[in-house]
């Protein structure tokens, strides 16, 4: 049971600062340090409460994100929704949000997130 408390609180730590730190590269090797865990053994807890990877779940919370960016913040370009997402890039957003929604970002702001 204590074992098992432990992990869960790892995994929601995690959680948190990912959620927390979805605007900044996510360095997991420091994360592990600070959790006090194997970047190994973090990866697999991970894995075992929330059924994906850390690099899958960083994807998805910053695609999420910017999707919802795209339709709120109708004054910011493609390149700063990138940026609040975490993004280095504006090609290597527009090529990972066009592989999750079929679609570039600017046809999601043009009203192409009813289609979905």
């Amino acid at each position: 049971k204590d074992t098992l408390q432990k992990r869960n609180k790892i995994a929601n730590d995690i959680m948190y600062y990912i959620y927390t730190h979805i605007d900044t590269n996510i360095d997991i090797e420091e994360l592990s340090i600070d959790l006090n865990v194997s970047k190994f053994h973090m990866h697999r807890i991970f894995k075992d409460a929330f059924e994906k990877n850390i690099y899958e779940c960083i994807k998805s919370i910053r695609l999420q994100k910017a999707s919802n960016l795209l339709i709120t913040n109708k004054y910011s370009t493609i390149s700063d929704i990138a940026n609040m997402c975490g993004y280095s890039s504006q090609s290597s957003f527009i090529k990972s949000f066009k592989d999750r929604f079929e679609m570039t970002p600017k046809k999601w702001r043009n009203n192409g997130y009813k289609g979905n």
